[in-house]
């Protein structure tokens, strides 16, 4: 073998070596994994987020299903509005704060509010869930600090007590991303999030450090189904958030909507 043939063959393997496997990305350390996920939540108190939502429930009219864009604000554990529209128009406005919940259902003839003094009722198909209880499904709020982190075959699994119920939470062990969280109360059933990664990711826009989040999320309890699906989302300071604080004044969104019917 020519000099000029041992050259070109040296430059290969130099070329193959440089493209060798990567090395395997390491599971996150146990005794971390509360801290790490803390540091992840932290930046997302306050967000707004875009997207649509599909709504399945059932009533004693019968079995329902909506879908629309949605506009949703959480405003840490205390408040939550979901606004959801077709064309521009309100079809449906979930919200919830700490003095009561409150239903907007322009879907229905006539037209209703529905609202009531806050609880305890965990009812997916209005979303009639408290804000904390929600921020915990869709993963924005840190894990209990005498939770029992474990391996189970490949996932990390966290258990504890919180808000009253027990949290049962898996996430994947290299970056710790949710994939399936579930809450269970007393004399209730299971409330799940299902964390949908293959369909895509979202960033938190000005959330530096924040964990990213599953495009799809489903929700589900024994009687409803929520599909969130997220194309867009930002952690929002105090000041903005005072200033969109009329999605959770429900007497002004009442006087700007005027439904027919006030339950």
């Amino acid at each position: 073998m020519t000099n000029a043939r041992l050259c070109r063959l040296g430059s290969v393997l130099l070329v193959l070596a440089g493209c060798s496997a990567p090395q395997p990305v390491e599971p996150v350390p146990l005794e971390t994994v509360l801290a790490d996920w803390a540091s992840q939540t932290l930046p997302l108190q306050r967000l707004h987020f875009e997207g649509q939502i599909q709504v399945e429930w059932a009533d004693e009219r019968g079995e329902h299903m909506e879908q629309g864009d949605l506009n949703a604000w959480l405003d840490g554990d205390r408040s939550s509005s979901w606004r959801v529209t077709k064309f521009g128009d309100v079809y449906l406005w979930y919200g919830s704060t700490p003095d009561e919940t409150w239903i907007f259902d322009f879907v229905s003839e006539p037209s209703v509010l529905r609202k009531g003094p806050a609880s305890r009722d965990m009812d997916l198909g209005t979303m009639a869930i408290r804000p904390a209880i929600l921020r915990t499904l869709l993963g924005f709020d840190p894990w209990p600090a005498d939770a029992i982190v474990t391996y189970e075959q490949d996932i990390i699994v966290i258990r504890g007590q919180v808000l009253g119920g027990h949290l049962e939470a898996r996430v994947r062990p290299v970056d710790l991303q949710p994939l399936k969280i579930t809450m269970t109360f007393p004399d209730q059933k299971p409330l799940v999030a299902a964390h949908q990664w293959t369909t895509g990711e979202v960033r938190v826009d000005a959330a530096r450090g924040a964990r990213r989040l599953a495009r799809v999320v489903d929700l589900h309890d024994d009687n409803s189904k929520v599909k969130l699906r997220t194309s867009y989302a930002e952690t929002l300071t105090g000041e903005q958030m005072e200033t969109s604080g009329a999605v959770f004044d429900v007497e002004r969104i009442e006087a700007h909507l005027q439904p027919d019917v006030v339950k």
